[in-house]
């Protein structure tokens, strides 16, 4: 199963720089396969971009795969909730 750290290794050798809320990334263990898979098909234009993280109550939120260029012309991937309220769920687990 791939570390988060892992994957962001594998977009620094691709020049992309995954950015994601420290919030997200704790409640992302377990899930690194399932966000693997699902920015891989967003890159190559296989899928819509959105991700469901499961959260300890039992619910999910929905995520957006979004892509950008910085104002240095980096790509970057950010790893977001579609709804902003939804960070406080990320954040309290429920």
């Amino acid at each position: 199963m791939p570390t988060l750290s892992a994957i962001e290794e594998g977009c620094d050798r691709k020049e992309i720089t995954l950015a994601v809320h420290p919030a997200i990334r704790r409640a992302m263990r377990g899930y690194e396969d399932s966000l693997y898979i699902g920015m891989h098909c967003f890159l190559k234009g296989e899928a819509d971009g959105v991700f469901f993280l499961p959260l300890q109550s039992g619910s999910y939120v929905r995520l957006l795969f979004s892509k950008r260029r910085s104002a240095g012309g980096y790509d970057i991937i950010r790893l977001e909730p579609i709804r902003p309220e939804d960070m406080t769920r990320i954040k309290s687990g429920s």
